[in-house]
């Protein structure tokens, strides 16, 4: 039997599409990933290898399939789906699908499917797995849901790999920091917008369009790295599934101005007062006196440096530190990271060198951020004692290096 879908046919150039809309069952029956082994024999070799990434599992499972499960208002952009006969020959009229026109311009119609005729995810790779692993957790609101698509005539495995190219290399995705701006969902982000509002510091000083600051940048940090920390701080507050406690999910959707959302912003604003309280010259750019450009790059005629703390490590590496003070159940956690604060020369310079930088430049990686961690929590006096904080102590590099 043929599947029957109705279209908009078009043409961009020498390519022919048809514009149509496809339910989550028809996906889950008539798509197949990349890493089906049925590719092979199509394209002479393991399918994931010849015409796509890899899929990317954990961010499926993780993000995408949530984001189906638990938003009425989700949404997705269209899949891009080559029609594929079981041959691996080219896509033909009559045998493999028929285009019925209903409309006087022949662009409007229904086009007619053979089974036969595979679909392989060209650009959506991770939002038809998705799809997917979401009908089979919640069958009854998702076998109706549709999602649009373009289907595309199958010519050959060069044409194919082309048509992938131009899907992916020439698209741009935004910037985490862009992106949480206008997110609306997130329980952490709705927090994260609280805090902004709520703490002096950060209050017009949030880069919200880029995932770093320009050298000039008036920002103290980005939306991204405030998300990132408190991410941090959340989990230390609430345990490994904060994500699931009542108290954050409850926030979902709501307005960052809403009460519950200032329940948890509180405890995170708890922490960033004493960050900021114990490093002084935050206090001088609140102040007026000082730039965050010369927080970050330093005043050569005033010979300053710059400071560790400004970058995005800085807050990172003290949002980390913060928490595994807070995971070990330190009833004066918040002395312990005032006094580790106080301790830490923040300038930049050689002692920082292995550790939060190389050479002259900030590292700003994962390894970098734990080292610096455990950096400020020795330097503090704290030793390897066990915990969370005996953790990053001992992973800390003992000396620049």
């Amino acid at each position: 039997m043929a599947i029957k879908i109705p279209v908009v046919k078009g043409r961009t150039l020498s390519t022919e599409y048809w514009l149509g809309s496809l339910s989550f069952s028809a996906i889950s029956k008539y798509v197949k990933l990349p890493e089906n082994t049925d590719w092979d024999d199509v394209f002479g070799g393991k399918g994931g290898q010849e015409a796509q990434r890899k899929l990317a599992k954990t961010r499926v499972t993780n993000e995408i399939v949530p984001y189906l499960l638990n938003s009425d208002d989700a949404f997705f952009s269209s899949l891009a789906l080559i029609l594929v006969p079981s041959t691996g020959d080219p896509l033909k009229e009559g045998s493999d699908y028929e285009f019925k026109p209903i409309s006087a311009d022949g662009k409007i119609g229904e086009l007619f499917i053979d089974e036969s005729v595979d679909m392989f995810p060209a650009d959506g790779q991770h939002r038809a797995a998705a799809i997917i692993d979401a009908l089979r957790q919640d069958r009854g609101r998702m076998t109706p849901q549709e999602v649009p698509v373009v289907l595309l005539p199958y010519v050959d495995k060069d044409k194919l790999r082309q048509h992938f190219s131009d899907l992916n290399l020439n698209a741009k995705p935004v910037s985490q920091s862009i992106g949480y701006a206008f997110e609306s969902r997130d329980p952490i982000v709705i927090v994260t917008k609280r805090i902004m509002k709520d703490v002096p510091l950060f209050e017009k000083r949030v880069n919200e369009l880029s995932n770093s600051l320009a050298k000039k940048s008036p920002d103290v940090i980005t939306m991204g790295t405030l998300v990132q920390a408190h991410h941090i701080l959340l989990e230390a507050l609430y345990g490994s599934k904060y994500k699931d406690e009542a108290e954050i999910t409850d926030l979902r959707q709501i307005d960052p101005a809403d009460e519950r959302v200032g329940a948890v912003a509180e405890k995170l604003r708890d922490v960033w007062e004493v960050v900021i309280d114990n490093i002084p010259e935050w206090d001088l750019l609140m102040n007026g006196k000082v730039s965050a450009r010369e927080l970050r790059e330093g005043d050569e005629a005033k010979g300053t440096t710059g400071f560790v703390f400004a970058f995005g490590l800085g807050w990172q590496a003290i949002a980390t530190a913060a928490a595994a003070l807070i995971k070990d159940e330190r009833d004066d956690w918040s002395e312990d990271l005032a006094h580790c604060l106080r301790a830490v020369d923040w300038s930049k310079g050689g002692h920082w060198h292995g550790i939060a930088m190389v050479g002259e430049r900030v590292n700003n990686t994962g390894p970098g951020i734990k080292a610096t961690a455990g950096y400020i929590l020795r330097t503090g006096g704290l030793g390897s004692e066990g915990g969370e904080v005996g953790a990053l102590v001992s992973a800390a590099p003992d000396d620049a290096k």
